[in-house]
């Protein structure tokens, strides 16, 4: 599932009844199985994710079986996850809290769930336009939009609370690279790179964060250092 590294949503075809095989996830994923059906294992448990069931994988290593599956598939990068919540947020009230917490949503590493009709509708429509050379990275990047607002607005508090947590996590990531570069990267150039963010994007968090600019961030922690060595 991570050979289209550079694509905001691609069609996963596997036609074969396959072995159960080591996927390794750079990001996190939401997939919609189209049609057959994939297994997941976990601590030595098979769960089936059946045909029209919505499957959100957390990043990293994922042991899968596919069994003649198709499926579209959601990368949800970083830096796009920022802007898409933060333009949401703002412009729809789209909440970021969630109480919701049940056995069948936490702990492990991937969660799935039955289809709303709302949902089902609009993977289909995703997976035909994936026929169309004309479907780009910009177009791509506005159904990630539609996507994220479906989820977030939505009834199922499961896969709510699911997204908002993989969305938690990337801001404690971003956080958490900034203090443990704050004396190491002196560009702003090369922190953004330490955070897999464009200059610009980097820029517009940082300020989000720490309400104020890189630069000026910077020089106050080191001259805190300096009056405490």
């Amino acid at each position: 599932m991570n050979s289209h590294k550079n694509a905001i949503v691609y069609r996963l075809e596997r036609p074969e009844m396959g072995e159960v095989e080591a996927v390794m996830l750079e990001d996190d994923v939401v997939v919609f199985v189209v049609s057959g059906s994939m297994n997941i294992l976990y601590n030595g448990v098979k769960t089936a994710i059946p045909q029209q069931n919505i499957l959100l994988l957390n990043k990293g290593l994922h042991q899968v079986e596919f069994c003649d599956c198709s499926a579209v598939v959601f990368r949800l990068p970083i830096s796009d996850i920022e802007q898409i919540v933060c333009y949401l947020s703002t412009n729809y009230n789209v909440s970021l809290i969630s109480e919701h917490s049940c056995e069948s949503c936490r702990f492990r590493n991937f969660f799935s769930a039955s289809s709303t009709a709302v949902l089902a509708e609009f993977f289909s429509s995703v997976n035909r336009l994936l026929s169309i050379p004309d479907f780009g990275e910009q177009a791509q990047k506005l159904k990630l939009v539609e996507l994220i607002y479906l989820i977030l607005s939505g009834s199922n508090e499961c896969l709510k609370s699911r997204l908002i947590r993989v969305i938690a996590s990337h801001n404690n990531c971003f956080t958490q690279t900034i203090y443990n570069n704050i004396f190491k990267a002196t560009q702003t150039a090369e922190m953004a790179q330490r955070c897999n963010l464009s200059v610009t994007n980097f820029r517009r968090k940082f300020s989000s964060q720490f309400n104020t600019s890189p630069c000026k961030w910077n020089i106050s922690q080191r001259l805190e250092r300096a009056q405490a060595l």
